[in-house]
């Protein structure tokens, strides 16, 4: 085990697998933040400012989405 944790090439590939788990990890996170956002603009029933408060997005992004679904 000791080889390993001394091997740079071994310990660097590990790291890219780390850092490339956490970023796919990320991105999808943040893409079920939007569908969240699209189902809440969808329902109708709550404001663009109640939908950034609850979600974390910022008004121009939500009213974005908001046209994008009306198209």
């Amino acid at each position: 085990m000791s080889y390993y944790k001394t091997d740079t090439i071994i310990r660097n590939k590990y790291m890219t697998y780390e850092y490339d788990l956490h970023e796919s990890k990320e991105a999808g996170r943040a893409e079920a933040k939007r569908e969240m956002v699209d189902a809440m603009l969808a329902n109708g029933k709550l404001s663009e400012k109640d939908i950034a408060a609850i979600s974390g997005i910022p008004e121009e992004e939500i009213a974005q989405r908001k046209a994008a679904l009306s198209k």
